[in-house]
């Protein structure tokens, strides 16, 4: 059985290999016709609106298509396939202005329709993009280079939806025939090459001789191959067998240094820890005493998490915000110090002295350190927790299902709205057993209808109360990792959990 070896990105964590060889660590003869990546899943599905959130899985997506943004350098959005964007004086209508000359590798020409057929076909959708397209009322194609998105209510979150997996665009042709899940037709740098391709394991593509963009993606071929096995994946690293993949441990970075390998890092703006998914009591009992939820977030010793667990790669928070955003209050750091003592005096006022038992999903393959140190803390607290074995492409599918009470996480917060309506909002795809709370309900009504400093008040009262509520148990905001080639140089983004594929170019 194939073992899980990331869990998002937001989730995100990933890896990326060569299916047909090519450069490596000692500069091969590829570097700048090949670039061979590895990642831990396969895509759960090529179809807009379908698609898992973004991180495990962009590299294949951001291979074959464009999104109506782009991020730039700082993790702001940018012109895509749409060149310019303005809100009304209500912030209820976008309008875009659309890329001419562009097609679809099929042939057909990107348009305003395209445009409106692609969004409301992602809506309807089960991804991460219905959720960023949940304010979408309808979309209007004005004419041919000219769409209209027309919210319900004001969306501070997207723009940067539409520089994510809410903006990819597929041909209209694709969503009429049966098998859109597998057989991608966007307009990005390259086409899938199906005859090389093996569903689940190797996913080659090829340069788009049309493509509009000639700066940005200087290889020949993308090699994506699956590798659940981190260990493994770095082997091939350093064999020459691969180019690049995600740091997602502190034993594979420092393996990759020791190998002379290039470890890039870089804020990623995610959060990880253990996520609180039961906060209702419906499938733990004990997670729907705020008290329970109180007493794990002090048993972890946060400092010490980043320090032997992470090796440095994050800063120690207490808040499922950054510093970076307007939501962040450094007075919340702190707030639950690593406490035995007052750990133990909460479980035993909600009734749970002996402590209880939860089954938790096996992290082990990839995170054996982190799910070490959450077992460790849970169990000094008389938390028993029994694993089961999952595999990579069941992770997000069993947790918005509701089968977990809580898991070791990442998320990615940079965008505190986007972040709100990913896993805070009642319907919100990870917010699995669907938790209202009227106080929340109040300040998700005031940030959304709000700007500048009173936004900014909201989102930390917010803030506040998700931490005074212990909805989450943060351990730290990460440091990305992504680990080379010394012939492949690796650019960034701020914000996003794994480089996007416009960031890779040969070193020389």
């Amino acid at each position: 059985m194939r073992r899980l070896l990331v869990a998002v990105p937001a989730a995100a964590l990933v890896l990326t290999v060569s299916a047909c060889g090519g450069a490596a660590g000692g500069g091969g003869a590829n570097a700048g016709s090949t670039l061979s990546l590895a990642t831990v899943t396969p895509p759960k599905s090529f179809e807009p609106g379908a698609m898992a959130m973004g991180g495990p899985e962009d590299h294949y997506y951001q291979a074959v298509y464009d999104t109506l943004l782009k991020l730039d350098a700082y993790g702001r959005p940018a012109a895509g396939l749409a060149t310019n964007w303005n809100y009304d004086a209500a912030n209820t209508t976008l309008s875009l202005t659309l890329r001419s000359g562009v097609t679809f590798t099929d042939g057909t020409k990107f348009d305003a329709e395209a445009v409106r057929t692609n969004l409301e076909h992602a809506k309807k959708g089960t991804g991460e993009a219905a959720n960023a397209l949940k304010f979408v009322d309808h979309v209007k194609a004005v004419d041919p280079t000219h769409v209209d998105i027309v919210l319900t209510s004001p969306d501070p979150s997207l723009t940067a939806g539409l520089a994510r997996s809410a903006g990819y665009m597929d041909s209209p042709k694709a969503f009429t025939r049966g098998d859109v899940a597998t057989r991608p037709v966007g307009t990005g740098p390259y086409r899938l090459d199906a005859k090389r391709s093996t569903a689940g394991d190797t996913y080659v593509f090829t340069r788009n001789a049309g493509y509009w963009d000639k700066i940005h993606y200087p290889y020949k071929e993308v090699s994506i191959k699956v590798l659940d096995d981190t260990t493994a994946a770095l082997n091939a690293l350093r064999s020459g067998q691969l180019q690049g993949m995600p740091g997602p441990s502190k034993d594979i970075v420092e393996g990759a240094r020791k190998a002379g390998l290039t470890v890039t890092t870089f804020e990623n703006g995610t959060m990880e820890g253990v996520f609180l998914w039961d906060r209702k009591g419906n499938n733990t009992k004990a997670l729907g005493d705020v008290r329970v939820r109180r007493a794990i977030n002090y048993a972890f010793d946060r400092e010490a998490i980043v320090k032997n667990v992470k090796g440095g790669l994050g800063t120690a928070t207490d808040q499922v915000f950054g510093s970076s955003t307007p939501a962040y209050d450094k007075s919340l750091e702190g707030a639950y110090g690593h406490d035995l003592g007052k750990a133990e005096k909460l479980m035993a006022e909600a009734g749970y002295a002996q402590g209880f038992s939860m089954t938790l999903p096996d992290f082990s393959p990839v995170y054996p350190n982190e799910q070490a140190a959450m077992t460790e803390a849970l169990k000094s607290i008389g938390i028993k927790v029994t694993y089961q074995p999952i595999t990579g492409d069941q992770v997000v599918g069993s947790i918005i299902g509701g089968k977990w009470p809580a898991n070791f996480f990442s998320l990615t917060s940079s965008s505190p709205w986007a972040f709100i309506q990913l896993a805070v909002a009642p319907g919100a795809t990870f917010n699995p057993f669907h938790v209202s709370d009227p106080k929340i309900a109040a300040l998700l009504k005031t940030v959304q209808q709000s700007s500048g400093a009173a936004q900014d008040k909201a989102l930390k009262q917010l803030n506040a109360y998700l931490v005074d509520q212990a909805w989450f148990a943060p351990w730290d905001v990460q440091k990305g990792a992504y680990v080379s080639a010394k012939t492949v140089k690796v650019t960034p983004i701020p914000g996003i959990a794994v480089p996007p594929l416009s960031g890779f170019s040969p070193a020389s």
